[in-house]
């Protein structure tokens, strides 16, 4: 009988992780800034985080049982006005999981034409009051 109790806590504190913020750790252009984002549903609109000169950052925190539910990371570079795609990711946010860097780990992306990087992590936001 313990079993399923520790199947329903592990379940509980998956959706529970997947019902909070999370903070994002970037690094771009010489500073480091945390971001906390909330979680939206599925018809809000994305804002970027980060716009530079060269790059765009967007972090979506979808809430289940929506289509795309759970973390994702775009990283769009700017050339001449134009976005491109430079990286995406989508997590599950476990905190039980994470480690040093959050549950994406170190991510490094770098901008081909004008070499700029952009460093992120991200973590679970519990508890929050």
């Amino acid at each position: 009988m313990k079993r399923p109790i520790a199947f329903l806590s592990s379940a509980l504190l998956s959706a529970s992780a997947l019902t909070q913020p999370v903070t994002c750790h970037v690094a771009y252009a010489g500073a480091t800034r945390a971001f906390i984002i909330e979680p939206t549903p599925h018809q809000a609109p994305v804002q970027p985080l980060l716009e530079g000169a060269s790059v765009v950052l967007e972090v979506i925190n979808r809430l289940p049982p929506a289509p795309g539910a759970g973390v994702t990371v775009r990283t769009l570079g700017v050339q001449d006005g134009h976005l491109y795609l430079l990286h995406q990711a989508s997590y599950w946010p476990h905190a039980a999981t994470a480690g040093l860097h959050g549950f994406t780990g170190l991510q490094v992306i770098r901008e081909p034409s004008r070499g700029n990087e952009l460093v992120y992590w991200c973590e679970t936001t519990l508890n929050r009051p």
